[in-house]
This record gives structure tokens, sequence and C-alpha cells, in this order.
């Protein structure tokens, strides 16, 4: 293997690292905003849901 192509294979390695690291943060943010949407929407669920009603509590952690 001659030092071109340990170079090429280094700098290939160093990008699908970089590519890699990407994809997780932007999956993380993905992630946070579903979470905060979903919170969202329960939410305005139990808000919908009057309290006096009989059988209106939701178990969320079902």
């Amino acid at each position: 293997m001659d030092m071109m192509s340990i170079a090429a294979t280094s700098i290939v390695m160093q990008q699908q690292q970089v590519q890699q690291a990407v994809g997780v943060s932007l999956m993380r943010k993905v992630m946070d905003q579903q979470e905060m949407q979903a919170a969202a929407v329960v939410e305005s669920l139990q808000q919908a849901i009057p309290s006096t009603v009989p059988g209106s509590h939701m178990d969320i952690l079902a």
C-alpha cells in the first residue's frame, strides 16, 4: 500500500466519522422535537376532557 492510498483511506474514514456524527446529532434533534410534540398532544387531550366527567382520566403511561 503506497502513501497516497493510506492518505486517501484516512480521509474517507474521517469523512465517514463526520457523516455519522451529523446523523446522530440530527436524530437527537428529531427525537427531542417529537418528544415535545407528543407532550403537547397529551396536554391538549387532557385539557379537552373536563375532569368532572366520570371516566375522564386518561392513563398516559399504559
